[in-house]
C-alpha cells in the first residue's frame, strides 16, 4: 500500500459541519442565518450561462474591485477558496518542517491543522481566567523563535478580541515572525488592523465572504498583506484558486453592502438580547464581539445540544475538546431566530431543573488558567 507523508499519518481529522443541516435553524457554524442579499442571487443567475461556465476564471477585474473595497492595492490581495484555503496557502508558502506555530487556546483548529500538514510544531498559550490573552507569556514564547502566529480576532470560539496595543507590541517584538490576524468576524466587531499592513511587513490579514455576506457555499476568502508577501504566496498557489461564480457573488455583495451592514447590526442587537437573557438566568457566558456567544452550561450541555437538534435548532457542542467540556456556542441570527433559541433554552432549563432539582448553573463548570475544565 502507498504510505502518506509522516505528517499526514499523525494528523487528527478536522471536523467539518455535520451533514443534513438543510431546513434547520443553523446556529452551529457562525454562518449568515437568513441568506445573502437577493441582488447576489440575481447576479449569480445571470452568470449561469453555458458560455460563462465553459471558460476558466479571469481575476484582474474582480481583484481590482475587491481591492478597492478593502482599501488596498490589487497586488496586496490574494484570492483564496475561503479562509481555510488562505491558511493552507500561508503554510505552503512559509512553513518548513519543524517550524513553530504559536496559537492561543482555545481557537479555530484549522491553523494547527494545516501547520501540522506542513510538518510543523505547535506552541499554545492559554487564555487566562478573564478570557484575556496573556501578553507576557506570548512575548516569552516569541523570544524562543516562532515562524508564525495565528490570531482569530474576534477569536473563535470565545468571541474575544485582542487589544490593539497588545498586537502592536507583539508585532514589533518579533519582526521576523509572520502574524496572521483572521478577521472573519470583522463586520460584527468593527475592529481591524488592516491599515497596518503598510507599516508592518510581517502582518497578514484575512477576510471572508462566508459570514456576514452569506456566501459560505461559494468559498471566497482574501489574504491582505504587503505586495512582496502576496506575490510570494501567489507564486505557489493554484493558478485558478477561486471559481468564477464566487467572484460574481462577492462583487455583487460589495455593491449591495447595505444588506450585510443591516444583517450585522441586527445580529449585534440580538447578541445583546441573548446576553441580557443569560444574565437574567444566571447562566455564565463569554462576552463576545462576534456573531456568536460561548455559553457555560456544564454537564447538561451535551443533552441540551441534542434536545435543541431534535427541535430543529443546531448549536455547536464543544465537549469533544477536553478544555471546553460543558460549553455550547450559539450563533446569532435574526430577532425571530434568537427568540426561538431563548424560548427553547428556557423550556429545557425548566425541564432539567424539575428533573434534577439543581438551579445554580454557574457552578456546573469553571475556567482555569491552564484551560477549560469540567
Amino acid at each position: 500500500m502507498l504510505r502518506p507523508r509522516k505528517s499526514y499519518a499523525r494528523l487528527n481529522k478536522y471536523r467539518p459541519p455535520l451533514e443534513g443541516r438543510g431546513g434547520k435553524l443553523r446556529l452551529d457554524f457562525n454562518e449568515n442565518t437568513v441568506g445573502c442579499a437577493p441582488a447576489v442571487v440575481r447576479a449569480l443567475r445571470r452568470a449561469l450561462s453555458a458560455d460563462r461556465l465553459s471558460c476558466y476564471p479571469e481575476y484582474a477585474e474582480g481583484r481590482k474591485k475587491l481591492a478597492g473595497f478593502f482599501g488596498v492595492k490589487p497586488e496586496e490581495l490574494v484570492l483564496t477558496n475561503g479562509t481555510d484555503d488562505a491558511i493552507k496557502v500561508i503554510c505552503e508558502t512559509f512553513v518548513e518542517p519543524g517550524d513553530v506555530l504559536l496559537v492561543p487556546a482555545p481557537t479555530f483548529p484549522v491553523y494547527q491543522f494545516f501547520h501540522e500538514v506542513a510538518d510543523g510544531r505547535v506552541e499554545r498559550v492559554y487564555y487566562d481566567e478573564n478570557f484575556g490573552l496573556p501578553l507576557r507569556e506570548v512575548l516569552k514564547t516569541l523570544a524562543k523563535g516562532v515562524r508564525w502566529v495565528a490570531f482569530a480576532n474576534p477569536n473563535n470560539p470565545t468571541g474575544t478580541v485582542i487589544p490593539k496595543n497588545d498586537l502592536r507590541v507583539m508585532l514589533e517584538s518579533a519582526p521576523q515572525t509572520a502574524f496572521v490576524v483572521d478577521e472573519a468576524y470583522y463586520e460584527f466587531s468593527g475592529e481591524t488592523v488592516l491599515p497596518w499592513i503598510r507599516k508592518y511587513p510581517n502582518l497578514i490579514v484575512t477576510r471572508t465572504f462566508s459570514k456576514a455576506f452569506g456566501l459560505a457555499a461559494l468559498r471566497l476568502g482574501c489574504i491582505l498583506t504587503n505586495a512582496q508577501t502576496a506575490d510570494d504566496m501567489r507564486r505557489g498557489q493554484n493558478p485558478f484558486p477561486v471559481n468564477s461564480l464566487a467572484l460574481v457573488g462577492a462583487q455583487a455583495a460589495i455593491q449591495h453592502m447595505s444588506y450585510a451592514r443591516h444583517y450585522a447590526a441586527e445580529v449585534c442587537a440580538n447578541r445583546a438580547k441573548l446576553v441580557e437573557w443569560l444574565e437574567a438566568q444566571e447562566i455564565p457566558y463569554v462576552p463576545s464581539k462576534a456573531n456568536f456567544v460561548l455559553t457555560q452550561l456544564g454537564p447538561h450541555a451535551p443533552e441540551i445540544g441534542r434536545r435543541l437538534r431534535a427541535k430543529g435548532i443546531l448549536v455547536r457542542d464543544w465537549n469533544y475538546d477536553p478544555r471546553l467540556r460543558g460549553f455550547l456556542r450559539f450563533t446569532l441570527g435574526s430577532t425571530a431566530q434568537t427568540r426561538r433559541l431563548m424560548r427553547e433554552l428556557s423550556r429545557m432549563r425548566k425541564l432539567i431543573e424539575s428533573r434534577d432539582g439543581r438551579k445554580d448553573w454557574s457552578k456546573f463548570a469553571k475556567f482555569s488558567a491552564t484551560g477549560w475544565v469540567s
